[in-house]
Formats: C-alpha cells, structure tokens, sequence
C-alpha cells in the first residue's frame, strides 16, 4: 500500500497535526515518521526566519561581517570549519547557511555558532535554542565570567621578532564564588626561533597555525611584566551585558575553528580588531598598510568604547622615571644602600622627597629579583621591609602614574615621504614608503627610548633631468633601540637589519650589495633631552657571488629640542664592505620638526661621504605624512 506524507500544519495546529499524523501513519505502516517530520517542521521553520533575514538585510550589517572576520569583502577564515557556505562564500549565502543549520532540527549544533544565533535573535524574532545546555559555553562562562572586558597592550619588545610591535590581548573579569577571578585571551602562533626570513616567509605568505589561549591574567603579567620588563596598558571597554555575552560566545566560536595566522592581515591586532569591533557594531576602514596593535588600542578610542585606561609599568621603567626626579648623587646612594640591605635614610623636611626615594628603592630591589641578581630569603625579607615601611610611612601616598607613553598617543605606524634631493650637481625626486613602524628621525617622544623599526621600507630616486628610475634602498627587517645606560638597571644599545643598500668601492662609486648587519653598544642620556651613542658593528655584505666581512662602527648625539625638534648627529665608518678594503665615513645630520596633530614631519638631511681625498654630498628636503 501506498502512503503519501500528510501536509504540515501551521502555528497553532501543527502539534496536534503532527500527533494526527504519527496515530495514522502507525496504524497504516507500524511506524510512526516522527524524525522525518521533525524535519520537515524545522526545515520550514529555517527557510520562514530565511525570509525575515533577507527583508530585514541582516547580511549587510556590520556585526555580521565582523562575526565571519571579513573586512573589505575579504575572509579572513577561509574554510568550510568557519564558513559553511565557503567555497561559494557570500555574507548573505553565510547567513542563509548559518540558519539552516542551526534550525535544520539537530538544536545541539547552536553550540558550534552561539554567538550567530544570538545575534540573529536579537535581529528578528527566531525560535529559541537551547544555548544554556552547551558545555564548552557554560564552562568557559564559568572558569572566566566576563563582567569586565578591557583590551591589554603589551609594549614593543625588539629583541623579539613576533612582539616587535608590541602584543595586543583581550582581559577578562568577573566572580567566581565571590572571588575576583581575571583571565588572558590571546591569539598566538608559534615563532619559531629567529630565523627572520623564514620566519617571514612563513607567517606572510604561506601562513602559520593560529590559536587562542586562555590563562590566568598574572601569568601573562608574569611574563610581560616582570620577565621581559615590558610596559603593559590596561583599557577598560564601554560594553553592556549582551555585547559582553555576544563577544564570549563569540570566543568559543573561534576556538572551535581552524585559523590560520598571517602576519600582515591576520594577527593579534585584527583578531582583537574584529572581536571589539563586535561591541561597537561598526567597522572603520584600516588606514595603513596593516594594522598593528597600537592601532586597535586607538580604534577603540574612535569607537568610543573606552571607559578607562591604566598603566602597570615594569621596575625597570620605573627606576627610570622616578629616577629623573632625583640628583645623581641621591640616585646612587639609594643604590648602595639597597645593594647592602640596608635602611633608606628618611629626608624628614621634605616628605615628598622620602617617599620617592623608597619607591625607587623597591623598584630597584624589585628589578634585582626579577633580573635574578640577587636571591633567596635575604632578597624576601628586605622586600617586606620595605613595603612595611612603605605601609606605615606613607600609608596615604600613593605613586601617580606617569601620564606620558600612552599608545593611543603615539604616531600613526605607516608612512609616505616625499623629497627634493641634491647630489653631486644632480638633483632627483626621492619617494620613500614604509608600510609599518618608524624611522629613527621621527617622534620617539611615546616610546621607551629612541628606536627605530623598519618593516619592507623602500626608498626610490627619479633623475629630474633623465627621469632615470633607480632604488635607493629596500629594508626588509631593521630595528634600533637606543636604551640609555644607568647605574640600576643597566641597559644596551644595538641594531639588525637585513636588505638592499649603497656602498662604496675603493674608486668612491656607489654600488648596491645585499647586506645584514648588527652591531652593538651603549647610550648615555644627559639632562633627558641628550643621547650620545657609540656602536660596534659587523656586516656581511653579498655582490656577484661574493660574500665579504666588515667592520661598522658608529658614534651619534640625538638632541630632543623645543617647539617638537630633534637632531641627529652621526658618523658612521664601513671598513671593506666590498671586499676590496676600502674605508669610508659618512657624516650625517637630520634635522626634523614635527606637526603632531597634522599626522606630518618635515627632514632636512644633509650627508657627506668622504674616502682619502674623494667626498660626496647629499641633501634632502623632505615633507613625511603619517597614517
């Protein structure tokens, strides 16, 4: 006997049609179809929420893109785990994906997209699922309640290739049984040493495996604070208990996916990026070449989800800023007396004056143990001496936090320059480009020291009367950190880099050569606003299959100045560079004047090559706009 499928009911009606039906079809077949109809009913269901997402063009929201991690109309999740409509991948063939499997009659697959369906609900009037009876869910709400979501910065670590710009992570707080309890989310991949190409070749163009953690917050502090002595900025977002919901389920989302980490497009900072975005339901364009951590910490700010922000600075910037504020004779004698165990003598005139020299000696005391110079009960004991003292002494002073070397104040990290060049009676047009970081002649002001940091920065010169093209240098990797040197906390100067640059030959022609080099030193700083720097350096320089060795020292000044100025004076000395031992200096002065809330600098540099009796000039006027 043939049986045909009763229709199914609407609304009210279905239930009883369906117990109708089940009787019926018992009583003709000795089963009763109760899956196939199941189906059949959230099916239906499925394609009725369908028409609402499309009258209501929930795929042209922006929480939808920043839900699916696409920017620009690009995924930045390309796989059939995260996207179920890739390879076919569209915003609204996602959507319509996203909610026909979430209604398609299995409600356990709610827990592979809750924050989707979340945020679906919350769009239109969609049945409930139930989203409390996913495990992974409910236990990450309970081991890291989100009643409190800041974003934390961690500063730049140049010794680092995978933190050169800094690490951006997500700080979640709550209570756990009446106990404040606050956890890290990182988005991470694995560095794998410090083979820079291969490290760049890996993370840009094939891409590495990406994942989160989850840790205790004091870990990370552990690691950021104490060990890598590595300024961390805390900014609390302005976010209600749904956005905070959304963005935990939202968490799980990615946990459960296979992300693949790049280094330009899909990193900490996009990561975070998109997951703050979700709070703010909007996108802003990416301004720069890539976005960088620094960059999320001031989007946010333009989004306006920042409701306060703090700084827990490391002891060793601390000995260096409450450091300032003595003579160095106070300096050192607070040395030696923590060297020794010994009791700050108090200055009972001038209370203020006491109660900065113990937070220098606790910041002394407290970098000695995290750099492991000094260890065990002694070490213990005097530090809870000196908080004793600190408790009893000054039990209502509290160490202010220094307002200067905020992220969100520091200058945009990608750069055009444009300048008029004048070299051995020839003038050119000189076009320079560095998609991320910053050059050594530019306002340093926010940062922990005067460093620079070149990423693919290229530099091209076009003859005005020939309109001759030629490269003037391509820097695939460079860092410079001058940290000044004192009597605390120690501290080297050094640099590396690696690309395409000008050297001499022994008749004073200019020849490109492929070159890595590093070198290493000391900066002393005087009355804050002077650096002098001395540097030793080694090259290895590679021309028409020749690899040579050389020697590159390097002394400077760099003078901070009024009315946003710095100087910089330099001579550098390459010794065989081309294999043919020859030896040249090169004098160099760079003089720069800032316009900070214009985004832009102006450079005057001027440069003279001399080898024996030959020499070469060059200046440069130069206008830089930052973005």
């Amino acid at each position: 006997m043939q049986v045909k499928t009763l229709p199914v009911l609407k609304k009210g009606g279905y239930q009883a049609a369906f117990f109708l039906q089940c009787i019926f079809l018992w009583w003709l077949t000795g089963t009763c179809l109760i899956h196939h109809s199941a189906t059949a009913s959230t099916a239906m269901t499925a394609e009725k929420i369908i028409v609402q997402a499309a009258n209501a063009r929930l795929a042209e929201k922006p929480t939808w893109a920043l839900l699916l991690h696409v920017a620009g109309g690009k995924a930045n999740i390309q796989n059939k785990d995260f996207l179920l409509s890739w390879p076919s991948f569209t915003l609204e063939q996602e959507l319509f994906a996203t909610i026909r499997f979430l209604y398609d009659g299995n409600e356990t697959q709610v827990c592979r997209f809750p924050a989707r369906y979340l945020w679906i609900r919350e769009q239109i009037e969609a049945p409930e699922l139930p989203i409390d009876a996913c495990s992974d869910l409910r236990e990450f709400k309970r081991r890291a309640p989100a009643d409190e979501i800041a974003i934390v910065f961690a500063s730049e670590n140049l010794a680092q290739p995978s933190s050169m710009m800094g690490h951006i992570m997500l700080k979640l707080s709550g209570e756990v049984e009446k106990k404040h309890v606050e956890h890290a989310v990182s988005f991470i991949t694995d560095v794998g040493g410090f083979n820079l190409p291969k490290l760049f070749y890996d993370s840009m163009v094939v891409g590495k495996a990406g994942f989160f953690t989850l840790a205790p917050y004091d870990e990370k502090l552990q690691l950021y604070l104490r060990e890598e002595q590595r300024s961390i900025w805390e900014y609390v977002l302005e976010l209600n208990s749904s956005q905070r919901e959304l963005i935990q389920a939202h968490l799980i989302e990615l946990k459960q996916s296979q992300l693949t980490y790049f280094f330009q497009n899909y990193n900490c900072a996009t990561v975070v990026d998109f997951i703050i975005s979700i709070g703010a339901d909007q996108q802003l364009p990416i301004e720069g070449f890539w976005l960088t951590p620094k960059d999320v910490v001031k989007r946010a700010q333009a989004f306006g989800l920042i409701k306060e922000s703090r700084v827990i600075p490391p002891n060793r910037w601390l000995i260096r800023a409450i450091g300032e504020q003595l003579q160095t004779a106070e300096r050192e004698a607070i040395k030696q007396h923590v060297d020794r165990f010994e009791e700050i003598p108090s200055d009972s005139a001038d209370i203020n004056t006491a109660f900065i020299k113990l937070q220098l000696a606790k910041s002394y005391h407290g970098y000695r143990i995290e750099s492991k110079r000094v260890t065990g009960t002694q070490a213990e004991a005097y530090s809870d001496f000196l908080k004793q003292v600190s408790e009893k002494t000054f039990k209502d002073k509290r160490l202010e936090a220094i307002a200067f070397k905020n992220p969100i104040d520091t200058p945009q990290d990608s750069q055009f320059a444009f300048g008029m060049v004048h070299k051995e009676r020839t003038n050119f047009l000189r076009l320079g480009f560095t998609p991320a970081s910053h050059h050594l002649a530019d306002d340093n002001r926010q940062y922990f020291g005067e460093t620079e940091l070149l990423l693919f920065d290229i530099s091209i010169l076009k003859n005005v009367s020939t309109r001759e093209v030629e490269l003037d240098r391509f820097t695939v990797y460079g860092a410079k950190s001058f940290i000044s040197r004192d009597s605390m906390s120690g501290g080297v100067s050094g640099a590396i880099a690696f690309g395409v640059e000008p050297q001499l030959d022994a008749n004073f022609r200019s020849r490109q050569t492929t070159y890595l080099k590093g070198s290493l030193g000391i900066t002393k700083r005087y009355w804050t606003d002077i650096d002098l720097t001395a540097l030793v350096g080694l090259g290895a320089s590679f021309r028409s299959g020749q690899l040579n060795i050389y020697a590159q020292p390097e002394i400077g000044i760099i003078v901070r100045e009024l009315f946003d100025m710095k100087s910089i004076v330099s001579v550098v000395m390459s010794a065989n560079a081309l294999g043919d031992k020859s030896t040249y200096l090169k004098y160099r002065l760079v003089q720069s004047k800032f316009f900070p809330k214009q985004n832009v600098s102006l450079h005057l540099t001027a440069e003279l090559e001399n080898q024996n009796r030959n020499r070469q000039n060059w200046l440069e006027l130069s206008i830089k706009y930052l973005f």
